[in-house]
């Protein structure tokens, strides 16, 4: 995805610079800052279009990227907010940059004299001034959405509800892009790529709108079991068609009336079944959540990810030591992938053959206090069926150290599922000691 931005950006400067040599434009502050205004505003409107995208998840997002969607959601936080300050920057450019060139170089204001107009002409004179009125308070409207991204107090679904007006602007905006534009422009690289930006932007804005994010990988789905512990819901949910998950994918969830929510699929049933083990952390969670009931109707959609166990595994020659940290709710991907591996051990006679292709594994859980995790037998079971190494390591007693990790030797690779704070710690001390960032693999689940 990273190429994608930053060739994206390159590309539309490319292009500006292409049509600044084939159609130079006047040497004086009108001109120039008409450029620098147009420059920005494409790259700005690019970016807003990706961030939709991303935000619709069509079902060929992460082939085409080659980036997992939790990675991908972590773009599209990025390149909105990049969005946002060069629409900011295009603002600025027409109310005080032109002004400010047009008296640094004595330019006389330009009269257009126009006859009356009638039909179409009428219509689309009309149309710029809509164009350029809306931008102003469908800018302002933007940044105002952009500061409640960063309010953690709303619901997730309202805070969802709200990124649907971004599709909204878009289709508004659009008139914009299109009307203000000299049509000579689409002749040239900078105006095609204004075109497919637009038609890209109002596809998916339009999809959003009508029938909501990731439609083509949703399945119906009804509700097997459900066991409530304290802070823990295990929800067992069987698709009306299989949805062919592997281990330590992830899968978004509903009840008929609410919004879908990332789950990552903690254990995979022989008849196609999922169980997702769900920590109340919010209000969907924490009050929903845990009143599912056997019966329920839900909406599944996925499968979602790249964070599985095969991209862990090496052949006999070059077997790898592996370190997999996880954090609270963080073990429910690991948990997908010790059933897994044991799974696979069990088809294999030999287990010498087995270890010769399988890497050598440990597995650290960070949780506050044993007491409150009703997986934890569940686990350790998984785990020495597996052939993993386990430990556990209780808040409440004493902290993790991630230095103290590599004192006796540093992994070849490192699976990290946890909050920021002891991911980012992991990872660092990991790189500190000699490991390569490249051997890192995380699973990120702050969708915020």
């Amino acid at each position: 995805m990273k190429r994608i931005v930053y060739g994206f950006a390159a590309l539309t400067t490319a292009a500006w610079l292409f049509g600044l040599w084939v159609d130079p434009p006047a040497m004086n502050g009108r001109g120039l800052s008409h450029e620098v205004f147009y420059w920005n505003g494409i790259l700005a409107w690019g970016y807003m279009a990706m961030a939709i995208v991303i935000a619709a998840r069509p079902a060929w997002l992460e082939r085409a990227t080659k980036t997992p969607l939790d990675e991908l959601y972590r773009w599209h936080r990025t390149i909105g907010f990049w969005a946002l300050g060069l629409s900011v920057f295009h603002w600025l450019t027409k109310t005080i940059m032109a002004p400010v060139f047009s008296l640094m170089t004595l330019e006389p204001v330009p009269k257009i004299v126009r006859g009356e107009l009638t039909g179409f002409d009428l219509f689309w004179s009309q149309m710029r001034g809509f164009a350029v009125d809306s931008s102003i308070w469908a800018t302002v409207i933007a940044l105002v959405l952009g500061a409640l991204v960063f309010v953690k107090a709303l619901r997730y679904t309202k805070w969802l509800q709200l990124h649907k007006l971004f599709s909204a602007l878009f289709i508004v905006l659009s008139i914009h892009a299109i009307r203000l534009a000299d049509p000579a422009d689409f002749t040239l690289p900078l105006g095609i790529i204004n075109l497919a930006v637009t038609a890209v932007g109002l596809w998916y804005s339009v999809l959003l709108l009508v029938r909501g994010a990731g439609r083509e990988k949703e399945v119906p789905a009804r509700v097997t079991d459900v066991e409530v512990h304290e802070s823990i819901t295990l929800l067992t949910v069987k698709p009306e068609k299989p949805l062919h998950v592997r281990a330590g994918e992830f899968a978004f969830l509903a009840t008929q009336n609410e919004e879908k929510h990332p789950f990552s699929v903690a254990e995979i049933l022989p008849d196609g079944s999922l169980r997702f083990a769900v920590k109340a952390l919010g209000d969907y969670t924490t009050n929903d959540v845990p009143r599912i009931a056997p019966d329920d109707e839900v909406r599944l959609e996925g499968p979602w990810g790249a964070f599985t166990l095969e991209r862990f595994e090496t052949d006999a020659a070059t077997r790898r030591k592996e370190l997999w940290v996880a954090g609270g709710i963080g073990i429910a991907p690991f948990c997908a992938w010790l059933q897994d591996a044991a799974e696979r051990k069990a088809k294999v006679a030999d287990d010498e053959a087995f270890a010769k292709s399988h890497p050598i594994a440990k597995l650290l859980w960070c949780v506050r206090d044993c007491a409150d995790e009703p997986m934890l037998p569940k686990i350790e079971a998984l785990a020495r069926r597996a052939g993993i190494e386990f430990h556990i390591v209780e808040s409440k007693k004493s902290r993790l150290k991630p230095e103290a990790l590599f004192t006796a030797g540093v992994p070849d690779r490192l699976a990290l599922c946890a909050g920021a704070g002891l991911s980012n710690a992991v990872a660092e001390a990991f790189v500190a000691a000699g490991g390569s960032k490249t051997a890192i693999r995380r699973e990120h689940f702050d969708w915020r």
